[in-house]
């Protein structure tokens, strides 16, 4: 292995025939490769590693097998106990190549070294990596609890030096400060802010939230089902009327014996039909149209129980039935 300076990390990052290259130098030898005619995998897979860690090759070259590393620098203490690690487990060898071995393999082809450099600066289109999903090098890797536990160990440790602890809480504020974090943290606010609307027909002032204020001109459901019912015509207050009774003596036994928490599923082809007339859907406003004031669902069913006995003569002022379970009226 040829070991060299340590990496900074910075480098221009980009997308060469659907894989996701994270330097210049891994593009260069991608592009060796085809002009070889090795046929090669980028970043084959993650292997866990038996001392707790993982590893991920830059290159598998399919036909021979051969696990090729690109390092533009080396990281003596970090990479090169992982690499052996790897190959220890596997029984294999890791090929790692730096800039000064690729200069000398494409001396073999018509490539010029700094040409494929502004090239791929060009198709790359931005200096640094894109971490987002399955860009990220951790992608799909998983942290054994010992792994996790020494992170925790030297994150703490760290935070025991009062300079650096001083220096992350500055950093942490300086970008929750941010006008990015600070018109995201004001959209989530928005959720919760309150504008002030006058009802419509009691003429209170009442809040909602902004989403809310596209939709509510009453203050409350009173108000809505008056308001509402105060649009209604003379004809469809008596078509309404008229299709109440007609259900009544349609559905004279499914009245007599609906449950108090199935009220609904009995009556909903009669709130069909009422929409089919006036648009009602509101059950408040219904019952306005039905009894003269503003009720509940189930003063809706003794309502049509009352219908049959003055129609088909039967009593309809039994008692309710048992509930079948505890749903709510609603």
């Amino acid at each position: 292995m040829s070991v060299g300076l340590q990496m900074n990390g910075r480098t221009y990052c980009g997308h060469y025939k659907g894989c996701y290259l994270k330097s210049t130098l891994e593009y260069i030898y991608a592009r060796y490769l085809d002009y070889m005619n090795i046929a090669w995998i980028y970043e084959p897979r993650t292997f866990q590693l038996s001392n707790g860690g993982s590893y991920k090759p830059d290159f598998l070259l399919i036909d021979s097998q051969q696990y090729v590393e690109i390092k533009g620098g080396f990281n003596l203490s970090i990479d090169l106990p992982r690499i052996q690690q790897f190959e220890a487990d596997l029984g294999v060898k890791v090929l790692l190549l730096q800039e000064k071995d690729l200069r000398k393999l494409i001396q073999a082809t018509p490539f010029v070294f700094e040409q494929l450099k502004k090239e791929w600066k060009a198709l790359a289109g931005a200096f640094g990596m894109d971490t987002s999903g399955r860009n990220n090098p951790r992608y799909g890797v998983s942290t054994s609890d010992a792994t996790k536990a020494k992170i925790s160990a030297k994150a703490k440790a760290r935070m025991i030096d009062p300079n650096y602890k001083s220096k992350w809480l500055a950093a942490t504020s300086n970008r929750l400060r941010s006008p990015e974090n600070l018109q995201r943290l004001r959209d989530f606010n928005q959720r919760f802010h309150k504008v002030s609307l006058i009802c419509a027909l009691c003429g209170q002032i009442f809040h909602v939230t902004p989403s809310m204020a596209r939709k509510r001109i009453y203050c409350s459901h009173s108000c809505a089902a008056n308001g509402e019912f105060s649009k209604f015509s003379h004809g469809e207050l008596e078509k309404i009327q008229a299709a109440a009774i007609a259900f009544a003596q349609e559905n004279s036994e499914a009245i007599l014996n609906a449950k108090l928490n199935k009220i609904r599923p009995t009556l909903s082809s009669f709130y069909e039909r009422v929409y089919q007339i006036s648009g009602i859907q509101d059950e408040r406003t219904l019952s306005k149209a039905l009894l003269g004031r503003v009720t509940n669902r189930k003063e809706i069913l003794y309502y049509f129980r009352s219908l049959v006995e003055k129609v088909l003569g039967a009593n309809a002022n039994q008692e309710a039935l048992e509930l079948e379970d505890k749903e709510p009226l609603g």
